[in-house]
């Protein structure tokens, strides 16, 4: 089967809608159909839906399990829209495999899985082989229309974008267990604070399979997604203390996210609050700010787009590093890496940049012209055309 068409979905996730309409603008230019179900328009969707024809050349491609997870407007008797018609779906999981563990049980047919980290690759090809090949697709960055502003003209001078979870949020997934429940999952947590470069579910698995040697695969994937409380709070964890670092530091900090003012940091006046805004207002603000800094989700083979769309927008990029990275950009060249396990070390990298704008400037002319040559959307949707090719055969 060769794809000529392409469907997405919007009005679930505005980043994930945002990806979506990067990646369909760059399929129109391949010459590429391209169509969009709302689901804030259920009904007419759905009439739009079942006027097209050649749906032996249609292919979905969503996110997260958007359209897969039994919502009723994709729903047709006993079964799916994509299931009656036979439209092959593309999922990419832009979060670790285990926080969809209801969904990848379900056997949903047809399917190609599609990861964003080659770990996450290897979680998916090891236990759940019933899905055959899995993909290895890393997120992208976004260009604006112009060339960047020169450093001397950018009035941020370090910017943060990501919201920021208290604690009092992620306890409610923990409540309902006993004393020595929690208490393992807390020793769980310290032990990746102080060893930040283990992959999640490579630890996660070792204390489980040696608090229960005779656990099952079943069990196992079971116990992980009660887990993910682990994944978030680790994530918040060090999120909180690199970005309060800087501003301790006294260096001042615009953060564009939500709930930043529950962190308590010591120098809250560092932080620059404005709150959550959509991605192509991050984008705008990126492109005003000299250092953009990023904290991976834990990603240890794969990359995040605020990477990429910091470099995109002419900034330097500072952030912790993964295997993936390591293998594409050069630390020192292209973007400033620091360790998660150091930290601390942020401000000084950070101080640094900001007294010797020179050099700021060629790390950042180096990241942008790296990204802008193969990591944009435009890149990640040739592979995707790619993976769409191989699996429709």
């Amino acid at each position: 089967m060769k794809a000529t068409r392409i469907i997405f979905i919007r009005g679930a996730v505005e980043t994930l809608e945002f990806f979506s309409l990067q990646m369909a603008e760059a399929l129109q230019a391949q010459g590429f159909k391209t169509w969009f179900w709302d689901m804030k328009a259920p009904l007419s969707s759905r009439e739009h839906f079942l006027e097209l024809n050649d749906y032996e050349h249609t292919v979905l491609v969503t996110f997260n399990f958007i359209g897969l997870s039994g919502e009723s407007q994709f729903h047709s008797e006993n079964t799916s829209l994509w299931e009656e018609h036979g439209v092959p779906v593309f999922c990419i999981m832009v979060d670790h495999p285990m926080y969809y563990y209801k969904r990848l049980r379900t056997g949903i047919k047809n399917l190609t899985l599609i990861c964003i980290d080659r770990d996450h690759q290897s979680f998916v090809s090891q236990y759940y082989p019933e899905y055959g090949k899995v993909h290895f697709l890393p997120l992208a960055g976004t260009m604006l229309p112009g060339a960047p502003l020169p450093m001397k003209d950018r009035n941020i001078d370090v910017i943060f974008a990501g919201n920021y979870v208290p604690p009092d949020r992620l306890t409610p997934h923990i409540q309902h267990m006993d004393e020595e429940s929690r208490d393992f999952y807390f020793d769980i947590i310290e032990e990746l604070i102080r060893h930040p470069d283990r992959p999640m579910e490579q630890e996660l698995i070792a204390r489980l399979t040696g608090e229960f040697p005779q656990i099952t695969r079943e069990e196992t994937l079971s116990c992980l997604h009660s887990m993910i409380f682990i994944d978030l709070y680790v994530r918040s964890w060090f999120r909180r203390e690199i970005i309060c670092s800087l501003a301790e530091a006294g260096i001042p900090v615009t953060v564009i996210g939500k709930d930043w003012e529950k962190a308590g940091c010591k120098r809250q006046e560092n932080l620059i609050l404005t709150g959550q805004k959509d991605s192509l207002a991050c984008l705008k603000a990126m492109g005003q700010a000299k250092i953009s800094v990023n904290v991976m989700p834990w990603f240890k083979n794969g990359a995040h787009d605020r990477i990429f769309n910091g470099m995109l927008q002419g900034c330097t990029v500072v952030t912790d590093s993964s295997a993936y990275l390591d293998e594409i950009i050069c630390s020192k060249t292209d973007y400033i890496a620091f360790h998660l396990d150091r930290y601390q070390e942020i401000s000084r990298k950070v101080s640094y940049l900001l007294e010797h704008p020179g050099e700021t400037e060629c790390i950042a002319a180096a990241g942008y012209k790296k990204a802008a040559q193969s990591h944009t959307w435009a890149n990640r949707a040739l592979t995707l055309l790619d993976i769409i090719s191989r699996d429709s055969q």
